[in-house]
């Protein structure tokens, strides 16, 4: 699975654009995103290729802690 953070959302085209951990953008459908995530969530997907292109599908939130050189400070949102 690929990992990336939400950049885009367009409700009137009901798509979205996700830019993945090679900077490379790739479009997602807004039927198939849950509906707790949006704009700037980190999230994990796998491509498919489409009569559009590659489309993200299997759209789920990924979240890791990164620890910081305090280990009493909180866990960072990372993607």
């Amino acid at each position: 699975m690929r990992k990336g953070k939400i950049i885009n959302i367009t409700l009137s085209e009901g798509r979205g654009i996700i830019l993945d951990e090679n900077d490379q953008e790739i479009a997602f459908c807004l039927k198939t995103l849950d509906k707790s995530l949006g704009l700037g969530d980190g999230v994990q997907f796998e491509i498919q290729k489409t009569d559009h292109g590659l489309t993200a599908v299997n759209i789920t939130a990924f979240c890791q802690p990164e620890r910081t050189a305090n280990p009493s400070a909180p866990y960072q949102r990372t993607f």
